[in-house]
């Protein structure tokens, strides 16, 4: 009886195919980087999108960001320049941390240049040349340093591809600032 249980193991063994040793199998993975660039100059904090457009844009980029699960994320903040807020991760938990950090005090040179995230996300998508590439800017703004088309140019020969998102409303609002802690408005040189 032992006998015919080692048997019926054995064959069992037999079928199953067992291989000794291990051997490696590269596998492509193909899938989507997603960077996400949030305008966060002070104009951001106008109210005409309630409470204001900065907080409504990072908003839509975390329910932009459940359209893509599973796949890795980036954020660059910029004003009048750029920078990677968090780098390409699939950890879209710590991505919403570095997300929810964004202030209008996080770049220190004030305006809207927008050439410079567009760089910025050529330079951090480019360790993975085999990925989709896809930057979302998003902002309230228009370029005013002049060099957005040269730069979008330089987007696509890197396989970069660029989707605008504007926040705001076509009324406008006035923008809020503080003036030796007192609220204000931005005013131009006439006060106005």
């Amino acid at each position: 009886q032992a006998l015919v249980l080692m048997g019926v193991a054995a064959t069992f063994v037999c079928l199953a195919r067992p291989l000794a040793g291990f051997r490696w199998e590269e596998e492509r993975q193909e899938g989507t980087d997603v960077m996400f660039a949030v305008d966060t100059s002070k104009s951001m904090l106008t109210p005409d999108l309630r409470p204001d457009r900065l907080t409504r844009a990072k908003l839509a980029v975390s329910d932009l960001l459940r359209e893509f699960p599973g796949e890795r994320a980036g954020l660059i903040a910029f004003a009048g320049d750029a920078f990677v807020q968090a780098p390409m991760t699939i950890d879209h938990e710590i991505f919403g941390e570095a997300l929810d950090a964004l202030d209008t005090s996080i770049i220190a040179r004030g305006g809207t240049n927008v050439a410079a995230p567009i760089r910025a996300a050529i330079d951090a998508m480019a360790t993975e040349p085999d990925r989709h590439k896809v930057l979302v800017l998003l902002s309230d703004g228009e370029d005013l340093q002049g060099e957005a088309v040269a730069a979008a140019r330089d987007a696509a020969r890197a396989g970069v591809v660029i989707y605008t998102v504007g926040v705001g409303t076509s009324a406008g609002d006035l923008v809020p600032v503080e003036r030796d802690g007192v609220p204000d408005v931005m005013r131009d040189a006439d006060g106005q």
